[in-house]
């Protein structure tokens, strides 16, 4: 059935606006509430980097369910369900006065995320649009921008309310965009579109990944030391990532930094990584996958580093460019590298493999809460950051493709 253009458009938007909510609403911005939020409750930072290390491995051990549940109960049944985990979850932050409500709040807005965000919005897209790439690319860039606005965001409800005031601004966000969303999407999955003719990997079923491990070209990939060099670039830079949305805000308010400036640093890393990630694509098509992760690691370990010694905007600003542009190639190189050396046939599952595996990452802000317990500060944390980072740009420069025999 045709689908008009009124309708393309209107679940264009739809979907755009609940990923920049649940964007904005977690890793974003989570970070920036923990400091007024442990101060009033008396957490521990253990305690507050548990809750972002449970949003990040709800998110990534979710990453199959969209595929199983979309084919279940339609794009909307999953969508639903998405949308109900998000106002339940930020419901919860907003009401909190335990660690244990806030742990079960970031494990629903960590399944929220999965369900919500990139795999349902490609299923829709790519079957909407006939310029699937151009719709991808847009969806992509406004749904990250809500690493842009979490921060913005919490400046301004903090003024007006408070860190639960930010809370229930969402959960209002949520339940808003979340009918939007429902009443955007078929209730029905509609076919797969053609082999050739597909958008962004997406991530396979549960049962789809099994099927695939007894495919020999599967496991002779995942036999070879290319594969876990990929997923060590993609890992170290989701470790990099999470860590630094987590405590960021507070370690800039310890070295002096105003709370205000410290979000907005926060933001402008974010922004520049769209901008960036606006250009990976292209730069792609003209520079040599592995040469992408090798900027992408070593812009990420001078922002990283810059970041641990920051206490005014000169050192603020490299730490928001290296991030930013770390932020920006996280994605294609690894995409790009597993085709390179592996081939379309083992992509979907090598794909998901990859994603799932990369859910230790989340560890980074449970260590990095027990890190500033034990020492009183996050500099360290933030130069070990660094380290590890160096560490995977000398082992991803020695990369090279597999023999045949390996691969195949």
């Amino acid at each position: 059935m045709q689908v008009s253009a009124a309708r393309r458009w209107f679940s264009f938007a739809a979907l755009s606006l609940i990923y920049v909510v649940i964007a904005a609403g977690s890793f974003s911005s989570l970070g920036v509430a923990l400091p007024a939020m442990v101060g009033e409750l008396h957490w521990d930072w253990k305690a507050a980097g548990l809750g972002f290390t449970l949003l990040g491995v709800a998110t990534g051990l979710a990453s199959p369910l969209p595929a199983a549940l979309i084919r279940r109960l339609g794009v909307r049944g999953a969508m639903a369900v998405g949308a109900a985990c998000m106002v339940l979850g930020f419901t919860t932050l907003a009401t909190t006065r335990s660690v244990q409500a806030y742990l079960a709040a970031t494990l629903a807005l960590g399944l929220a995320f999965a369900l919500v965000s990139t795999v349902p919005g490609a299923h829709v897209l790519t079957r909407a649009f006939r310029s699937r790439s151009t719709a991808l690319g847009a969806y992509f860039a406004i749904g990250t921008l809500g690493g842009f606005a979490g921060p913005q965001v919490y400046i301004l409800a903090e003024r007006l309310g408070g860190w639960r005031a930010h809370w229930w601004a969402f959960a209002v966000l949520a339940l808003a965009a979340g009918v939007l969303a429902v009443a955007a999407t078929p209730g029905r999955s509609a076919k797969a579109a053609p082999e050739g003719e597909r958008g962004a990997p997406a991530q396979a079923s549960p049962g789809e990944l099994m099927r695939g491990l007894q495919d020999w070209s599967v496991r002779r990939a995942l036999a070879t030391p290319q594969f876990y060099g990929v997923f060590g670039v993609y890992t170290t830079y989701l470790l990099i990532n999470t860590t630094v949305h987590a405590f960021a805000v507070e370690h800039l308010i310890e070295r002096g930094v105003s709370k205000q400036d410290a979000a907005l640093a926060l933001s402008v890393e974010a922004l520049i990584g769209v901008a960036v990630s606006l250009l990976g694509g292209r730069l792609g098509e003209r520079v040599a996958p592995k040469t992408l992760a090798l900027v992408c690691l070593a812009a990420t370990a001078i922002g990283v580093l810059a970041l641990a010694w920051a206490n005014g905007w000169v050192l603020m600003s490299l730490f928001a460019l290296g991030v930013g542009i770390g932020y920006g190639l996280s994605f294609t190189p690894p995409t790009l590298l597993l085709l390179e050396y592996f081939g379309p046939r083992p992509n979907l599952e090598l794909f998901s493999i990859m994603c799932l595996l990369s859910t230790v990452a989340a560890a980074g802000p449970l260590a990095g809460g027990w890190a500033r317990d034990a020492v009183g500060g996050f500099e360290s944390l933030f130069v070990v950051c660094a380290v590890i980072v160096a560490a995977m740009l000398g082992g991803a420069s020695l990369l090279r493709p597999p023999r045949p025999a390996e691969a195949r």
